[in-house]
């Protein structure tokens, strides 16, 4: 297996990832057609950029200074006086409203003499292959990870299909892009090498215009069952990665309506049930 660094982390397909994962959940055909370079997915990567101009602050700040000049076109306005555009303007007050805040500094950096790690990778196995994690903060004096996330709204209140009413923003943004999951396999990866006790935080802030947060304890409940959750997708894509089967179309999505053959004709009614 290669050796996983911060250089070639996010470029190797030797380990699985959650968000590898995730996109396979959502559909095996495009993400196997991504990988062999068969489909160039064209969605916005402004929330990308966002959420890691914010990270890349609490990392440190030349992780900072290295970012701002790796996407400085992204980032930063064509003309004079080249200005950090409107929507990375918003991300400076996301940082500001967490550097002003001593409960998240003490939770996310730590307390003096504590043994801080920002961006730790870690890895081991699901179901037999080989997964890997990236962790923003983990403290090893005292057990516990942090997750950083940025979105939408904490307390507007959204409706939930799953659980069937409404629920803040924040609850929709950790079951809908499954934070859980992704947390829950920080947690077993860490059992794996030996870090039993490790407790997973998400400090979450939104993306308004006078900026929200709220720091949140995954309980064990919701860890379970994210694992479960990567456990059996594992399970069901193995097959898979290993060749024995073909990747399966979700129908929906713009790679499947690209490559849509129509087999028969449907009805008004099968349409109105679903």
């Amino acid at each position: 297996m290669v050796k996983l660094t911060q250089s070639n982390y996010y470029d190797d397909k030797e380990y699985m990832s959650v968000s590898r994962l995730k996109a396979f959940m959502q559909c095996e055909a495009k993400q196997t057609a991504i990988e062999k370079g068969e489909w160039i997915d064209e969605r916005d990567n402004t929330p990308l950029i966002f959420g890691n101009y914010v990270h890349s602050k609490f990392e440190s700040e030349e992780a900072h200074v290295d970012f701002k000049t790796e996407y400085n076109d992204q980032l930063f306005s064509s003309r004079k006086p080249h200005g950090l555009l409107s929507q990375y303007q918003l991300a400076e007050k996301v940082i500001e409203t967490l550097e002003n805040d001593k409960l998240f500094n003490v939770l996310y950096h730590g307390k003096e003499k504590d043994k801080v790690a920002k961006e730790e990778i870690i890895f081991g196995e699901i179901e037999g292959v080989p997964f890997k994690g990236k962790i923003d903060s983990i403290n090893y004096s005292r057990g516990y990870i942090v997750d950083l996330k940025t979105m939408k709204s904490i307390h507007n209140l959204e409706w939930n299909d799953e659980l069937r009413t409404k629920v803040p923003a924040v609850v929709n943004s950790i079951l809908t892009y499954k934070y859980h999951m992704q947390l829950g396999v920080y947690q077993e990866l860490l059992r794996q090498i030996g870090n039993y006790t490790f407790k997973p935080f998400i400090v979450a802030v939104s993306k308004e215009k006078q900026p929200d947060k709220e720091i949140i304890e995954v309980t064990e409940m919701w860890l379970s069952e994210g694992l479960e959750m990567a456990t059996n997708a594992i399970r069901d894509l193995k097959p898979l990665l290993d060749g024995k089967r073909k990747p399966k179309q979700c129908g929906k999505c713009d790679y499947c309506k690209a490559h849509k053959q129509l087999k028969e004709i449907i009805s008004l009614d099968d349409l109105i049930g679903g």
